[in-house]
């Protein structure tokens, strides 16, 4: 009892004296580990959050088409994967469920299916780079060292 009531009169006394623990430093931002590709023909200006809304939009099939007017051909990872995981999170801003309840409502809506999904990086640029309306997310290193394809935006 005496050991706490001495603990606490040194408490009391650094608070009173104004000793303040330092304030926690902010994170530091995390540098980018992943890209949103498109073609590299793809017209799209967009840059920053004006790009990633597009691709959001895009994406859920809320928009069919580029501000070109061409068709939008969306490729996804499996839901799984980190980097899925990170595009829904950071891009779309949604969680799993959210994600799967938007496809079933828009499926029992109009018909509407999900993105195709395909395995790895290696077959998302290939894809990509294939058709001039694709667009797919991949690893940043995956892309900067891809053919055919170029970055829309990092996150």
């Amino acid at each position: 009892m005496w050991k706490l009531a001495t603990i606490a009169a040194v408490f009391v006394t650094g608070l009173a004296q104004g000793k303040e623990e330092p304030a926690p430093k902010p994170p530091t931002p995390r540098p980018a580990q992943h890209a949103v590709v498109v073609h590299v023909d793809n017209k799209t200006k967009e840059v920053g959050d004006a790009a990633k809304s597009l691709v959001k939009k895009l994406f859920l099939k809320d928009l069919s088409e580029w501000p070109d007017g061409s068709e939008a051909k969306a490729y996804a990872r499996d839901g799984k994967s980190d980097v899925q995981a990170a595009f829904r999170q950071q891009v779309l801003g949604m969680t799993e469920a959210e994600l799967a309840r938007h496809w079933l409502r828009v499926k029992s809506i109009n018909g509407t299916t999900p993105p195709k999904e395909v395995e790895t990086d290696r077959m998302v640029l290939k894809h990509v780079a294939r058709n001039p309306n694709a667009f797919g997310v991949v690893t940043l290193e995956a892309a900067k060292a891809a053919e055919g394809v170029r970055v829309l935006f990092e996150f």
